[in-house]
């Protein structure tokens, strides 16, 4: 696994996703039908901006790693909710779901690749 090629696509998605929901935060919970207020989605985009600056930083990959995995688990708590019969918007919580556990699988897969390749890590703080 290359891990500087993780970190970088990794880093510059997160970036993407976090300047989405800092700028339109209505929009992305308005979309996944969230009950959301606008601070709490552009707290959660300004985790992903913290992430992806992180990854993209001259530094050892492995902590930025766990600390996407750990949002995507923040994540999936918040979605699990918009999944509710509730929502009219379920089918698209349910697809957001299923990209964020996606996600958050290939997160603890690189994050423990990393964590087990100390040489690669380092490697990759470039």
């Amino acid at each position: 696994m290359n891990l500087l090629l993780a970190k970088r696509a990794l880093g510059l998605f997160s970036l993407a996703v976090g300047v989405a929901a800092v700028a339109a935060p209505r929009q992305v919970t308005r979309f996944l039908g969230l009950n959301f207020d606008d601070q709490a989605m552009s707290a959660f985009g300004a985790r992903e901006i913290a992430s992806g600056a992180g990854l993209l930083s001259p530094v050892p990959p492995g902590p930025w790693f766990w600390m996407r995995a750990g949002g995507d688990l923040m994540d999936l708590a918040v979605l699990g909710r918009a999944i509710g019969r509730d929502n009219p918007r379920r089918k698209i919580a349910y697809a957001a779901f299923g990209a964020v556990a996606a996600i958050a699988v290939v997160d603890i897969a690189i994050a423990i690749h990393a964590a087990r390749n100390r040489r690669e890590e380092e490697a990759a703080a470039a």
